[in-house]
């Protein structure tokens, strides 16, 4: 592809020295699973999240599992969105969750708070917010919604590091936040690690004993445990980056206004962002009439694309077959976003001239 949808390679070499000077400091120290990285690591992003307590951990859907138990949400069940990545549902059942799926916005494409509160019912135990794409849920609404049921919410911070609604950052509104350093990620490690922001107190302790057998001192497990540690490299990798997140997410910004004014006027519609909130881009996502067809176009011109995601949750087989249990809302909206979503390339490197290119290929493809 003459412009790829995503390529690490253009975003890490702008850093590549930094990130060979801390593989260096971490091998010389020769510590390399929960020491001085991990524990730097989670001071620093504890503070940039403006959480009281970070639990630093192995992945992603590690961060859901384990925040779902020490919620103790297991034997209940879980509302989340049904138009979202597929780690989140397994989350929930790898955590003995049922999942209850909820339709999303048709402007946002984030959870829609009318239809979570009538999915929400005597065995629910949590509301999963996923800050789809780069921006937050409706967190007013669904802050008061869980309050009003004596629910916890939780935030799926994954794909919006650094977003906010009203001026606050997302993942400081609910009981807490589960977070991916996925590589792809706006803060992505150079292999994979997730974690959990929260108040400190009794879930973050709760989250520290679980995320190593279960040990309150060595070889001495207080409560069943996995192993979720992140790594020593993965820590002093993420705090590099860290660092840089904030321009990362304003190049990410710029790319989406250039994006914004060429596709303007085209039959696509275009990403929108919700009142008072603040997008980061993860993904610029399109709704493409003739997707398949438009694909195949820019493919034929070197220009790779992403669909996030072809398959709403409720529909996947290990529901529609009946292998796993689950309840679903109306998903009508949910079942059209699958088959029309698209994303295009963005990502800090991508140059202004290569937004041209596809911009004008899509242009064409619609003349």
């Amino acid at each position: 592809m003459s412009i790829p949808f995503n390529s690490l390679k253009v975003q890490l070499t702008p850093c590549e020295n930094d990130l060979r000077a801390a593989f260096e400091r971490v091998l010389g120290r020769g510590w390399f699973l929960m020491g001085p990285e991990v524990q730097a690591f989670e001071a620093e992003f504890a503070a940039w999240a403006g959480r009281g307590a970070c639990v630093a951990l192995n992945s992603g859907t590690d961060a859901l599992i384990l925040a779902l138990r020490a919620l103790d949400c297991p034997g209940g069940e879980v509302v989340l969105p049904a138009h979202t990545a597929l780690p989140c549902y397994h989350a929930v059942l790898a955590a003995g969750c049922t999942p209850v799926f909820a339709e999303v916005r048709e402007d946002t494409y984030t959870l829609d708070p009318a239809s979570a509160a009538r999915m929400i019912g005597p065995d629910t135990r949590a509301v999963l917010a996923v800050h789809l794409y780069g921006q937050p849920c409706d967190l007013d609404e669904l802050g008061a919604l869980c309050a009003a049921h004596g629910l916890p919410l939780i935030e799926d911070c994954a794909q919006s590091h650094g977003a906010t609604y009203k001026g606050r950052m997302a993942g400081t509104f609910g009981a807490l936040a589960a977070y991916s350093f996925y590589p792809t990620k706006n803060l992505g490690a150079l292999g994979d690690g997730g974690a959990v922001c929260c108040d400190a107190g009794a879930v973050d302790a709760a989250l520290r004993l679980e995320r190593q057998y279960g040990e309150s001192s060595r070889y001495h497990s207080a409560v069943p445990g996995v192993n979720s540690r992140m790594d020593e490299m993965q820590a002093a990798f993420l705090r590099l980056r860290l660092g840089r997140l904030e321009a990362d997410n304003a190049a990410r910004r710029a790319l989406a206004a250039q994006y914004d004014a060429l596709l303007a006027g085209t039959p696509l519609v275009l990403p929108a962002t919700g009142a008072d909130r603040e997008h980061v881009f993860h993904l610029y996502v399109v709704r493409a009439p003739r997707r398949a067809e438009l694909v195949e176009h820019l493919n034929a011109r070197g220009i790779g694309t992403a669909v996030h995601y072809p398959v709403p949750g409720h529909r996947q087989p290990l529901f529609a077959e009946g292998r796993a249990p689950m309840r679903a809302d109306a998903l009508a909206l949910s079942e059209r976003l699958a088959g029309e979503v698209l994303s295009l390339p963005l990502y800090p490197g991508l140059e202004p001239g290569q937004v041209e290119e596809v911009c004008a290929a899509i242009r064409s493809f619609y003349a």
